[in-house]
């Protein structure tokens, strides 16, 4: 048999496997239906039922766990699922190292960004930069987010597309208008209820996908002992790699320090995540939110990384990539299941669930936060008069409608981009590197000049932007690749065209070693870069007045202790110009 009769023979995508991936759609529109519904009898029960607030924040009144459990599956996306099972396969143990990056960040987030933003009970993240600097400033923040998740959105539904693409051949065009209307249906009709319980939903499935195929995975390939006697035979264990270059793709240093900075970004500073810790009642129920949160998705990163070392020991003498089994690396997991799963009925439909459950997690949350940022920083503020709650509503809604449509159009422009796990992570983190240093400076450094700090954003955000599609640029020329772990097709039992081995040392005959930094310290680089450049403007332009500063918006370990009980009476949005 050769390479592509092979590869027609694992594409069978049962009836049962059908039934059971339409359900879990299914069931999502049942849960956005239900929610409409009980939104609609509130409405009608009460006349001074704040409709907004419910779509928008669940009315502040949502439940620890499964805001947790939404936590874990708005970042968990698709994206990660099939890209840090593959990264095991191809450079090691290494990346495991972040789980270091995700309890840093969780940390931080408790100590600083949940007490600040929590007093305050805004509805927008963004709208601390006013209360702490001015509109201008709000405003560029919600620019930076509404152009990262405009970035963010196309890539996270394509990834699921291609995995249904290896095990059906179905063009991921057809499936991806399918599953993104389900998911402006119960995002629009439920708002933060109904993106909440489906993400509560899809995060079981998630679990599940990956236990499954950890466990069948196992015992195909003789037993937990063989699989880590294979991985260490091949060399895929790793210790800590203590290198100080920052152009090593991934070392101690990068995965703690750059994933910090990242993890804190995407988790503190990015609406998608920080509205849902808003939408519970107290500063405690957050922090108890944060604490599952952290533990939940190291779960899922070594469940993805055990999964990785699992694909070695299945591919280690006969590598689906050089044979192009698997036309593309996120595809190795899809193919694992095509060959493990298949003989068990409705299993590769339920890793298929699984796979668009991470994803339409991460887009419901995204869509539904979009349609916050857009309506109270874009709308909101330029207008004179006061919006009805049906305008804010027809608002939200048609929001959610326009940006699904946009990522659908976007996924054909991103089907022709590099590798995907690097690619989601690098590109939107142009924008939130530069943010995260506003924020920064807003939480720790009052003296700051405003006007300072608002000319050092932009300038980071013009260069982290310029930097990074200068990098995937040369990626796609193939003047950046990275070395990977010795593969071999001796055992291949499958007729393949000879080709050459994936490269085994980086390459940078036309990169200037500046564009090969390690695509984890792009978030702390915009950072760093901003914070420095407005302390150096603030010596031209002049310092700002701290005392003036509420103390309320300052991380709780920089208030001047004695105005605090002072500040605590005090309204924040009285600041608000």
């Amino acid at each position: 048999m050769n390479v592509d009769d092979l590869s027609k023979s694992l594409k069978k995508f049962k009836i049962i496997d059908q039934i059971v991936f339409g359900s879990m759609l299914g069931v999502c529109s049942v849960i956005g239906l239900y929610f409409g519904y009980q939104d609609l009898k509130r409405k009608r029960a009460s006349k001074n039922d704040n409709e907004v607030l419910n779509f928008l924040m669940g009315g502040r009144k949502m439940k620890v766990f499964p805001v947790a459990m939404s936590l874990i599956a708005s970042l968990v996306s698709g994206i990660l699922l099939l890209g840090a099972s593959t990264e095991i396969y191809l450079y090691g143990t290494q990346y495991v190292y972040i789980i270091i990056a995700i309890i840093i960040s969780a940390v931080i987030l408790d100590l600083i960004m949940i007490p600040v933003f929590h007093k305050l009970q805004i509805t927008s993240v963004y709208e601390y930069l006013q209360l702490r600097f001015d509109k201008k400033m709000r405003l560029f923040g919600s620019l930076m987010y509404t152009i990262s998740s405009i970035l963010w959105l196309p890539i996270v539904l394509y990834v699921p597309a291609l995995a249904f693409n290896q095990m059906t051949s179905i063009n991921i065009h057809k499936i991806t208008p399918i599953v993104m209307a389900v998911c402006l249906f119960y995002c629009s009709l439920g708002g933060m209820k109904a993106v909440v319980y489906t993400d509560f939903i899809q995060i079981i499935i998630m679990y599940g996908t990956l236990i499954v195929i950890a466990i069948k995975g196992t015992i195909n390939v003789g037993g937990f002992l063989n699989v880590i006697e294979i991985n260490l035979e091949g060399k895929r264990f790793e210790a800590p790699d203590f290198n100080l270059d920052p152009t090593t793709r991934h070392t101690f240093w990068t995965l703690v320090i750059g994933g910090a900075f990242l993890y804190i970004a995407h988790n503190a500073l990015n609406q998608n995540m920080m509205q849902r810790y808003l939408a519970l009642r107290t500063v405690k129920e957050a922090r108890k939110s944060n604490l599952i949160y952290a533990i939940g998705f190291i779960v899922i990163i070594l469940l993805c990384c055990y999964n990785g070392l699992l694909l070695y020991a299945t591919y280690y003498n006969c590598d689906p990539l050089t044979t192009k089994l698997a036309m593309a690396r996120d595809q190795m997991l899809p193919l694992l299941v095509m060959q493990t799963l298949n003989d068990i009925p409705g299993l590769s439909g339920f890793f298929i669930a699984g796979i668009f459950s991470a994803s339409l997690s991460s887009i419901s949350t995204g869509l539904n936060s979009m349609a916050c940022v857009i309506l109270e920083d874009f709308v909101k503020p330029f207008r004179k008069k006061k919006l009805s709650e049906t305008m804010c509503i027809v608002i939200t809604r048609a929001v959610v409608l326009c940006f699904g449509l946009l990522g659908i159009a976007l996924v054909f422009v991103v089907q022709n981009l590099g590798t995907i796990l690097q690619l989601t992570l690098s590109v939107p983190t142009a924008c939130f590197g530069p943010l995260f240093g506003v924020f920064l400076i807003g939480f720790l450094f009052p003296w700051v000049n405003k006007r300072a700090t608002l000319y050092s954003s932009v300038i980071g955000f013009i260069i982290m932007m310029t930097f990074v599609f200068k990098v995937q640029t040369e990626m796609a020329l193939g003047h950046i690749k990275f070395s990977i772990k010795p593969m071999s097709t001796d055992g291949c039992d499958y007729e393949f065209n000879s080709t050459n081995l994936l490269p085994m040392t980086r390459i940078s005959s036309s990169a200037s070693s500046i564009y090969q930094i390690s695509y984890l310290y792009y978030t702390a680089i915009g950072c760093i870069m901003v914070v420095i450049l407005s302390i150096l403007l603030t010596f031209l332009l002049g310092y700002e007045d701290s005392s003036k500063i509420n103390q309320n918006l300052l991380a709780p370990f920089v208030r001047r202790k004695k105005e605090i009980n002072e500040e605590n009476n005090e309204n924040p949005f009285t600041n608000l110009q």
